[in-house]
């Protein structure tokens, strides 16, 4: 078996880091099967969302020698994180006529962040699979499903719950407490996941548990809106 995923790591690693993303993005898009979005756009909004990581990783290690506390790091990295996805979706999404429905900023931002994560999985599984470390392999894509893959969700879906709910006449002020929310969610768990501490580790997870079921019953409310142009702002 080591042997084989030696062979075979890279093509593993694109299998596993995948995965998580291509699950939730499924399970998401089932809160939208009234009115499900185009594949086209849903797919540009993932892949962009993608490439996005590594515009994100140049933005952080340009910054690492500007800001050296840790503390100071956590925030700022999440924040340059939450500003690149919202930016794919912004440019790719935010103006289509297809945004039209109170729940559709939320499954695009959906969208984006599966492909982000998608991408930042594919590198953290990529050396342990290289390595042939099947431990490291199922102990890392584990994490990332139930841990990292879905912050990246619930912290993006956050920002699209705001464009939702808010009115059009207030659009800037739901964009900036959406943009906040989500960098707040994310620097919140990368914090708590560096504390190294096992206790701290079980307690965030529990919380992101809860704001995933808590994002889920928002979003079924958000289907039930009618359709309105209101949400496109051209």
């Amino acid at each position: 078996m080591a042997n084989d995923l030696a062979q075979h790591g890279a093509m593993f690693a694109l299998l596993v880091g995948f995965a998580p993303s291509l699950f939730w993005l499924v399970f998401w898009l089932q809160t939208d099967k009234d009115n499900p979005e185009p594949f086209w756009l849903l797919g540009t909004c993932f892949l962009i969302g993608g490439a996005g990581v590594l515009f994100a990783t140049f933005l952080q290690q340009s910054l690492k020698d500007v800001i050296t506390s840790p503390s100071s790091q956590i925030v700022a990295w999440a924040a340059i994180e939450e500003l690149v996805k919202f930016a794919v979706f912004y440019l790719v999404a935010y103006n289509n006529p297809y945004n039209d429905e109170a729940i559709d900023p939320a499954i695009y931002m959906i969208a984006v962040a599966l492909g982000f994560a998608a991408l930042e999985n594919i590198f953290y599984v990529l050396q342990p699979s290289i390595s042939a470390n099947s431990t490291a392999i199922l102990l890392t894509g584990g994490l990332r499903f139930f841990g990292s893959t879905l912050l990246h969700t619930i912290s993006s879906c956050f920002i699209g719950i705001m464009i939702g709910v808010m009115p059009k006449v207030a659009r800037g002020a739901a964009l900036i407490f959406g943009i906040a929310g989500a960098i707040f969610l994310h620097a919140t768990f990368n914090f708590f996941i560096l504390k190294h501490d096992t206790a701290s580790t079980l307690q965030i997870y529990g919380y992101l548990w809860i704001a995933a079921i808590i994002s889920h019953i928002i979003l079924e409310k958000l289907r039930r809106v009618p359709t309105t142009t209101a949400l496109n702002p051209s």
